[in-house]
C-alpha cells in the first residue's frame, strides 16, 4: 500500500448517533487513512522487486508489513513449492499484517483463491489465507523481530499533521521522533528494527525520504546499518493502480523508486546527506559557481498586482517585460505579454498607486510588505540585466538554457546566469552531455516527468575543461 497527500480532516467523520451507540473511533480513523493511502503497486512490480531479491532463493521468510489487498502476498506465495493443503508451510515462509479491516478481507480473498487455484481444498486454503493475513498495525501494535529475514512491502505515506486526531495522539507516543513526520519514516524505521540480522528490505515507495532534509536523521539511523544495494525509478503512471471503491481515484502524486537495503558490503551508503538516486558522473573541470553568478528571478505575487497585462495603462517607465516558462519557445523566449511593476522605497505616481491600492487585497500576507508598493521579493539592481544573460527554467523535462534578453525580468523563481562570456558559450556549456548527466543525476523530479533545477544544483555542475580553455574569463564581481 501507498499513498498521496490529502489535507487535515480528510476523510468520512462519524455522525452522532454512531457516537453515541458506542462507535470505535480507532476503526473510523483507519478506514480515513486508508482512504487517503489506499493505492496499490502494480503486479509486475511487484514481481521486479521479488526478482532483485532473489524470493525465494535469497530468504526463508517474507514479511509485507502493509499489506493492502494482497498483491505482495500472492506473489510471494506464487514461488513457493508448497505442497497441497500445507498449511503450516504456508503461514511460515509468508506473513502479511494489514489494519484496515475491509482489506484485511481482501488480502485474505485475495490468498484463498490463489491456493484454490492451486488445488488446495476450502477448508485449507481459507484457513492459510486467514493466518497469513494478520489484522494487525504495523506501527502502533507489537510486532515480533527477528522473525523475517525479508520484507517486500508499499509503505503507506501520509503526513503526521494529516493524521486523525485521536490516532495521532497514539501515533506519536509509539514512532520514535525521527521517524514521525510521515508514515512513510515510521514504516522504515520498524522495517529496519525488526527484519533479522543479515535480512533484505524490498520497498516500492516514494523517493522524498532520500532526498528531503527533513528525513536526514532516519538516514543517519537506516544507514548506520543497511546500505541501498539496488534502487530503480519507476513511472508513476504504471507502477500503481487504485481499488475501485477508493474516492477520488487519480494516480498518486508521487515519484516512485524501487530500492533494496541491505546489511552486507555490497551497495552504496546511506547517511544524513540527500542519497543521489543516480551516480553523479566523474567530470575533471571547474564548478559552474567558479564561472558564473547564479540569480534567482523574484516571485512578484499573482497576477494583476504587480505583474499585468499590455492594457494595465499604467506608466511605461515603470514596466518592464516579464518571462514566465509560457514565455519560453523552444529555445527562444517569445514576445512579451505581461510587464513587472517596478518600484523603488520612494513612493510612485498616482497611477500606480491607485493600481495597488485596488489589487493588493489579493496578495496573500506573505507577500504583503511594510512598504505597501514594494513587490513581495525586490529585484531593483539585480535584475532586469542591461546585457543579455543565460536563463534557466526551474521546472524542465531536462536542464534547458535559453537567451535572456537585456531587458527582460524572469519572474517566478528561474534562474539567470549572469558571466562576463557570451551567452551562447554558457550554453553550449550547460548542454554538454557531461553538464546534463550531472543535472539529471542531481535534479529533483517533480510530476509529469519534469525535474526541478535549483540554484544549488546549477552551482554544483562541473563544467568540462576544455570548455575553460576555449573560452576563460575572470568572475563578475557580485
Amino acid at each position: 500500500m501507498t499513498s498521496r497527500h490529502r489535507g487535515p480532516g480528510t476523510g468520512p467523520q462519524p455522525a452522532g448517533d454512531q457516537l453515541a451507540l458506542g462507535f470505535d473511533q480507532r476503526q473510523f480513523d483507519i478506514a480515513a487513512i486508508w482512504q487517503a493511502t489506499g493505492v496499490y503497486t502494480a503486479v509486475p512490480e511487484i514481481e521486479a522487486l521479488l526478482d532483485r531479491l532473489g524470493w525465494p532463493v535469497q530468504g526463508d521468510r517474507l514479511l509485507d508489513p502493509g499489506a493492502g489487498n494482497g498483491g505482495f502476498l500472492v506473489a510471494a506465495l506464487a514461488r513457493l513449492d508448497l505442497a497441497r493443503d500445507d498449511v503450516a508451510e504456508a503461514v511460515r515462509r509468508v506473513r502479511g499484517f494489514e489494519f484496515y479491516a475491509a482489506a484485511v478481507a481482501d488480502a485474505r480473498r485475495a490468498v484463498r483463491g490463489h491456493l484454490l487455484g492451486r488445488g488446495w481444498s476450502p477448508q485449507a486454503a481459507a484457513q492459510a489465507a486467514q493466518a497469513i493475513v494478520e489484522e494487525r498495525d504495523y506501527l502502533l501494535d507489537p510486532v515480533p523481530a527477528g522473525e523475517w529475514d525479508m520484507i517486500a512491502a508499499n509503505p503507506p505515506y501520509w503526513r503526521l499533521a494529516n493524521l486523525p486526531g485521536a490516532y495521532r495522539i497514539d501515533y506519536e507516543a509509539a514512532v520514535a521522533p525521527y521517524a514521525r513526520a510521515d508514515m512513510l519514516y515510521a514504516y522504515l524505521a520498524r522495517s529496519a528494527d525488526i527484519v533479522a540480522a543479515g535480512g533484505w528490505i524490498g520497498l516500492i515507495t516514494a523517493d522524498r525520504w532520500l532526498l528531503n532534509s527533513g528525513a536526514a536523521e532516519l538516514r543517519r539511523r537506516v544507514g548506520s546499518r543497511y546500505r541501498v544495494r539496488d534502487l530503480l525509478r519507476l513511472d508513476p503512471e504504471s507502477a500503481y493502480y487504485v481499488p475501485k471503491d477508493r474516492r477520488r481515484g487519480t494516480p498518486p502524486r508521487v515519484q516512485p523508486v524501487s530500492l533494496i537495503l541491505t546489511t552486507g558490503d555490497d551497495g552504496r551508503p546511506l547517511d544524513a546527506r540527500p542519497f543521489r538516486l543516480a551516480e553523479l558522473p566523474e567530470v575533471d573541470g571547474i564548478p559552474l559557481d567558479d564561472i558564473a553568478e547564479i540569480r534567482l528571478a523574484p516571485w512578484l505575487g499573482p497576477d494583476g498586482i504587480f505583474l499585468v497585462d499590455a492594457g494595465a495603462g499604467l506608466p511605461a517607465e515603470h514596466l518592464v517585460p516579464a518571462v514566465e516558462p509560457e514565455d519560453i519557445h523552444g529555445d527562444v523566449i517569445g514576445p512579451p505579454r505581461r510587464w513587472a511593476l517596478v518600484t523603488t522605497e520612494a513612493e510612485p505616481p498616482a497611477a500606480i498607486l491607485a493600481h495597488l491600492d485596488a489589487t493588493l487585497h489579493r496578495m496573500p500576507s506573505g507577500g504583503r510588505r511594510t512598504v505597501r508598493w514594494l513587490p513581495p521579493e525586490t529585484f531593483t539592481g539585480r535584475l532586469p540585466l542591461p546585457h543579455d544573460a543565460v536563463l534557466i527554467p526551474r521546472i524542465a523535462k531536462r536542464l534547458k538554457a535559453v537567451v535572456l534578453p537585456a531587458g527582460y525580468l524572469p519572474v517566478n523563481h528561474q534562474l539567470v546566469v549572469v558571466c562576463g562570456l557570451p551567452p551562447a558559450t554558457i550554453i553550449g556549456m550547460l548542454n554538454d552531455p557531461a553538464v546534463q548527466a550531472q543535472a539529471e543525476a542531481l535534479a529533483l523530479r517533480v510530476e509529469g516527468g519534469y525535474a526541478s533545477y535549483t540554484a544549488t544544483l546549477l552551482r554544483q555542475l562541473i563544467i568540462p575543461r576544455h570548455h575553460i580553455a576555449q573560452a576563460a574569463s575572470p568572475r563578475p564581481p557580485r
